[in-house]
This record gives structure tokens, C-alpha cells and sequence, in this order.
């Protein structure tokens, strides 16, 4: 949450590391422009950015090494470092065991880096991660917990997004709550606006398309299980 700076450089490297060993070996000036971390072609540029690599590389998410006069910083495994040990990175598959979400290049064209605050950024990374239509975001210390954040930033973070309309309110929904004395609780639901609605699991477009299509009759069914098209 304080090296906000540190999470563009990062979301850079793996707009452009799709292959191979899974690196890049840029100039610091361009990376510092880029990111929007300094703007002056000097020595600066390179101060600036060396700090926000070693951020990242202390949490395991980047490895840099030495490529002529230039580093070529190698991104690793998105769990980042366990104990002493990081791991390779791996192309997502897409299955349940995979959870990955995409984030759209409009996020930079149109200077959401630099229009949206580290609380604004982190909810809506969260927002994506959930990879539903329409989905909760708690707001208590365990359920923003869970999510990697503090209730604070998640309250702050919200805010922000429906200040820039980024998020929308949906209406209330019955979420199961151990906790609770009946059992559940009714929890506002929200929905991601373009263009960061673009991350659905198979699982609910599945369901979309279903409910798109309505209810079977049935002859449909009938038809589904002889093989015949619907």
C-alpha cells in the first residue's frame, strides 16, 4: 500500500513478459516514464526505479539480473516468496486451481495509474479477482482480511471507485454467515463498469448464458439428452 509505485512497475512487466524466460531489459528512463515515477531523462531515473525493483524483488515477485550495462528483471511466480524460496512463473491454465484475472490496457491509456489512489486501486484489483458479474466486497477486519486488506482500506478504497462511477451498487443479497445468529447476513453487492467488467470465470458465463437462454422446456430437454441441438 505505500510503494504504489512498485505495483505499476510491476502490472508493466507483466504486460510485456509473455514468453521465454519471462523477462525484459529496458532503460530506466523507461520504465520511470512509463510507470509515471519520474520524468526527467537523468540519473534520477534510475534511483527512482532501482528502489521500487528491490521492493519487489524482497517480495519475491521479480528477479533481476545483470544484462550488459542494463538489468533484465525476470518476474516469478505471482505467490511471490515463501520462507526463503521463490518460484518460476507459470502461464496460467485457467482451471479453479488457477486464479488469475486480466487487467485491461485502458487502465493506462487512460491514466487510471495516476487518477486512482493506492486504496482505489487495490479494492478494484480485488473487485477483478472476484471474477463474478456481480459480487460482495466485506468490509469487516476478516472478510477485507481475506482479501489481503485492512477494513480501512477496503471502506476508502469503495468510495473511491464509485466516486470515479468504476463501481456500481447493486442491491443486497443473502450471503451464508456462520457467525451470524440465523445463519446469514444481507451484504450490498456491487458490479465492476467497463472496461474492468472483463473478468468471469467459466463458471459464470456459463450461468449468464444460461439465464440468457431462460428456463428448459420440455422438449428441450428431451432434445439435450437425445443429442439433438437446442
Amino acid at each position: 500500500m505505500r510503494t504504489p509505485h512498485a505495483l505499476e512497475l510491476l502490472l508493466l512487466v507483466y504486460a510485456v513478459t509473455t514468453r521465454g524466460d519471462f523477462g525484459v531489459t529496458e532503460r530506466s528512463q523507461l520504465w520511470a516514464r512509463a510507470a509515471g515515477i519520474y520524468m526527467w531523462p537523468d540519473k534520477g531515473a534510475s534511483v527512482a526505479v532501482s528502489r521500487q525493483w528491490e521492493h519487489l524483488e524482497k517480495l519475491g515477485l521479480i528477479e533481476r539480473r545483470q544484462h550488459g550495462r542494463l538489468k533484465r528483471i525476470v518476474k516469478r511466480h505471482e505467490i511471490g516468496q515463501v520462507g526463503n524460496m521463490t518460484a518460476n512463473y507459470t502461464v496460467p491454465t485457467g482451471t479453479k486451481s488457477d486464479v488469475y484475472f486480466r487487467v485491461p490496457f485502458t487502465y493506462s491509456r487512460e491514466d487510471w495509474h495516476r487518477k486512482l489512489n493506492m486504496p482505489g486501486k487495490a479494492v478494484l484489483m480485488a473487485a477483478m479477482s472476484r471474477r463474478k458479474e456481480t459480487f460482495t466486497l466485506p468490509q469487516d477486519t476478516r472478510g477485507a482480511r481475506a482479501l489481503g486488506l485492512s477494513r480501512h482500506t477496503m471502506a476508502r478504497g469503495i468510495e473511491e471507485l464509485l466516486k470515479h462511477d468504476l463501481l456500481v451498487k447493486m442491491g443486497p443479497a443473502e450471503v451464508v454467515d456462520g457467525r451470524a445468529m440465523r445463519g446469514f447476513e444481507w451484504v450490498l453487492t456491487y458490479q465492476l463498469a467497463k472496461p474492468f467488467n472483463i473478468n468471469l470465470s467459466k463458471a459464470e458465463v456459463e450461468r449468464r448464458a444460461a439465464e440468457e437462454r431462460g428456463p428448459l422446456t420440455p422438449q428441450d430437454d428431451a432434445d439435450r439428452h437425445n443429442g439433438q441441438p437446442g
